[in-house]
């Protein structure tokens, strides 16, 4: 095991996962697909903790589910687009509800799936 000094003492260099670049923060769907794997199927979240892994696919699901929701929101906003109005309430109201639909859709897709 690896230590560092900090303040005098040796404290042990600890990583959640394999790849110290897969212990930053999850997002907010990283976050929902680990907290449905740890309640869905417990046996699969132990065993990506254990063997490090679990971080670098929480990671995967973040990233793909932001790519999914920009690109049907995209998709979307092709087949309605937006109001021809000054209204920015109105423009607002209109892309979020294209956004709460792509985030459905990929909550379904992505988010909520068992690896």
């Amino acid at each position: 095991m690896n230590y560092q000094e900090i303040d005098g003492l040796k404290v042990p260099c600890i990583q959640i996962s394999n790849n110290s670049e897969d212990d930053r923060p999850l997002g907010k769907y990283g976050r929902m697909a680990m907290e449905f794997l740890k309640e869905q199927n417990p046996q699969r979240f132990m065993i990506l903790k254990m063997d490090g892994t679990l971080m670098e696919i929480m990671h995967k699901v973040q990233e793909e589910a932001v790519e999914k929701i920009e690109h049907i929101t995209q998709e979307m906003l092709k087949m309605e687009p937006m109001p021809e109005t000054e209204d920015i309430m109105e423009k607002t109201k209109h892309l979020n509800s294209l956004k709460s639909v792509a985030e459905e859709i990929v909550l379904n897709e992505v988010v909520y799936k068992v690896r």
